[in-house]
């Protein structure tokens, strides 16, 4: 699993400027050939200028493999990737992209779908909602911005065939109701029905209240996914300062020392294991391992995949020794 994904040379075909900080790239294959099939929830990594390498969703419908969308906010105060897709990206530029992978899959049985979205967030949920339709499911979208300035794909939205379906709110607004943000994404979850399934994207804040909502669902109906990794708080299990890796299929052993995170150490090691939000969100570094007491700071395995995987970008050890399966 920790092998990079091929990559496909596309060009940028289209720009659309969304919001202030929002722009929507239109991804076609260079050679002008229906790109690989996706399922609504996935993401694409994307090379950048300056070396820069970020996941995004893919926001397009699922039924057109013709071309892929995504949908970048600029952050001034970034790491630089989304610098760079602003600033130097232009139209027809050749870039490079990887084969979609999905961490955030909708759930076929689920009798009824609610799907959440705050701001930039909407963008994986664009796609769930036209599989959804396309299928004759049932679902409810609900969105969330500071305002409409802030709000992207509102004439997406507004041309959709699910558009009924989809309820915007603008804290601006519900502040002039007397209510809050918050309150209203906690009764649109509240009164759900008791078999329906959530899946929720956006901010930090957002993210805590959706999931502070769902703390009497079960587990397998709820499904998330972060663009950013959530705070963490450290506690007494945060891992040995010091231990060892042994690489099993060639047998390296790998001292980790004090102030050296684990994926520092295997690539000093040689090991070619791809990274590239070193948050432990969207994946690429997944790693199965064999012994050992891993501790997951991650956000994209399930806790039964962190039974026999780990993401090594930010994973750490309670035992003095770990053998990863590479």
């Amino acid at each position: 699993m920790s092998a990079a994904l091929p990559f496909i040379d596309v060009v940028v075909a289209k720009l659309e400027k969304q919001t202030e900080q929002i722009t929507l790239f239109h991804l076609r294959a260079a050679d002008d050939v229906p790109l690989p099939a996706f399922e609504a929830g996935a993401h694409i990594m994307v090379e950048l200028p300056g070396g820069h390498t970020r996941a995004y969703s893919l926001c397009g419908n699922p039924a057109d493999a013709s071309r892929y969308e995504i949908a970048v906010k600029r952050e001034d105060g970034g790491q630089g990737g989304s610098l760079a897709a602003h600033t130097g990206l232009r139209l027809h530029e050749r870039m490079r992209i990887g084969a979609p992978r999905n961490l955030f899959p909708l759930a076929p049985a689920a009798p009824h779908h609610l799907l959440l979205g705050g701001g930039i967030g909407l963008t994986p949920l664009l796609a769930m909602a036209d599989a959804l339709h396309s299928a004759g499911a049932s679902f409810e979208l609900a969105l969330f911005a500071r305002d409409a300035t802030q709000m992207p794909m509102t004439q997406r939205l507004a041309n959709a065939p699910w558009a009924a379906r989809a309820t915007l709110y603008f804290d601006d607004v519900l502040a002039g109701q007397g209510r809050a943000a918050p309150e209203q994404l906690q009764q649109i979850i509240a009164t759900q029905a008791p078999a329906a399934h959530v899946y929720f994207c956006g901010p930090p804040g957002f993210m805590a209240t959706a999931k502070d909502a769902c703390t009497s669902w079960e587990p397998a109906r709820i499904h998330y996914e972060y663009f950013t990794a959530p705070p963490s708080v450290e506690t007494p299990d945060a891992g040995l300062s010091a231990y060892e890796v042994v690489l099993k299929q060639s047998g390296t052993r790998i001292a980790i020392t004090t102030g050296v995170s684990l994926i520092e150490a295997l690539h000093a090691a040689g090991a070619d294991i791809a990274t590239v939000c070193e948050q432990g969100i969207c994946g690429s570094c997944v790693t199965p391992y064999l012994s050992g007491t891993p501790i997951h700071r991650d956000t994209c395995l399930t806790d039964e995949e962190r039974l026999s995987y780990l993401a090594v970008c930010c994973a750490g050890s309670a035992s003095a020794e770990l053998v990863l399966d590479y």
